[in-house]
């Protein structure tokens, strides 16, 4: 089902040397569906981006204080612990971040939690991280899944495997202790670890794929929920910087597992899918952004900056740089109710 926007333009250009407005009308026919290089590519710095109908929430953490930011999200976990900063990626036309800090032996990073309702059966999460280039921390970026019932704060349950009618979760991280970007998910059909616990499972094993550190990364993941609820046909993907570097599925890609750690390799078996759920009630309904670093040297300190957080039904794509201005026009804008085309 594709539904369908129509507004009517009436664009009024000034020609400075005769001194006159030429008025003219113009219809445009808009699907609400993310174009081929995905949603961003609509809003040039992400401006306006929340006005598209497959936007969820946005987050540019452009507040003039932290009870502004913390008033949009559902749970929050040590926020004397996050600041904002003049650092932000190249092409956005704000001025802050978020800072999310720890200090070795004081304290252990942070997080924000928005819980999102309704739930939904495809999420996309997209936002900006710079990765600092020393210092020692488990957990970072923005995860997504499911509780059923919807929890107002973060149950990981680590080391637990989810049982299908009670949680799943997706993430999509730089592992410190792999030194590689991969996903660490935890879902009912999940492999156990090596030591008899089932710790999130790694399913890319890449040591070619890293986060920059230093720098900005534009990190996008998306969840598929399996349906029917008894079928193994949910996903996972992962880009960075807007390359797609890993996408699992029911039969895809090939690759071996050992204990809860899955490679992928051309030469290997067809990955059996995601069985996220087993109960049609559990949904996409959560995002947690979260530093955790609880391993850190006595006294030492380290810092993880997030910008341009934007959930979407679909991709969304990494920043589009803001046009130049082009000729003096001004626009009224007249809605017409939407209308639906199968």
């Amino acid at each position: 089902m594709l539904l369908f926007a129509v507004t009517v333009l009436l664009v009024r250009f000034l020609q400075p040397a005769e001194n006159e407005t030429i008025s003219a009308a113009v219809t445009v026919t808009a699907a609400n569906t993310a174009p081929a290089g995905g949603i961003a590519t609509l809003y040039p710095g992400d401006v306006g981006i929340e006005s598209h109908p497959g936007v969820l929430f946005v987050e540019r953490f452009e507040d003039a204080t932290p009870t502004e930011l913390f008033a949009r999200w559902t749970g929050i976990r040590n926020g004397s612990a996050m600041a904002f900063s003049a650092d932000v990626p190249p092409g956005s036309p704000g001025s802050r971040s978020l800072t999310i800090l720890w200090v070795g032996g004081v304290s252990d990073g942070g997080h924000l939690y928005k819980r999102l309702s309704p739930g939904v059966e495809t999420l996309h999460v997209r936002y900006y991280i710079k990765y600092p280039t020393s210092g020692t921390y488990s957990h970072t970026g923005i995860w997504m899944g499911g509780y059923s019932p919807p929890l107002a704060w973060p149950n990981p349950q680590a080391g637990v495997k989810p049982a299908g009618d009670d949680r799943f979760i997706a993430a999509a991280e730089q592992n410190p202790l792999t030194a590689r970007f991969d996903h660490y998910n935890y879902w009912v059909g999940m492999h156990q670890s090596a030591d008899g616990n089932y710790w999130g499972n790694l399913l890319l094993n890449d040591r070619h794929v890293q986060a920059k550190t230093g720098q900005w990364t534009c990190v996008e993941h998306m969840v598929r929920l399996n349906s029917p609820v008894t079928a193994s046909n949910g996903e996972h993907a992962i880009w960075l910087d807007g390359v797609k570097i890993s996408h699992l599925g029911q039969g895809f890609p090939k690759g071996g597992w050992s204990a809860g750690i899955f490679t992928q390799d051309a030469a290997g078996s067809p990955f059996e899918g995601f069985r996220w759920r087993t109960d049609s009630n559990v949904k996409l309904n959560w995002i947690w952004l979260q530093v955790y670093a609880p391993n850190e040297a006595v006294g030492v300190t380290g810092s993880i900056k997030f910008d341009h957080v934007v959930v979407a039904k679909s991709y969304v794509g990494c920043l589009r740089a803001a046009q130049p201005t082009g000729p003096t026009a001004t626009l009224e804008r007249q809605r017409i109710p939407d209308r639906t085309s199968r």
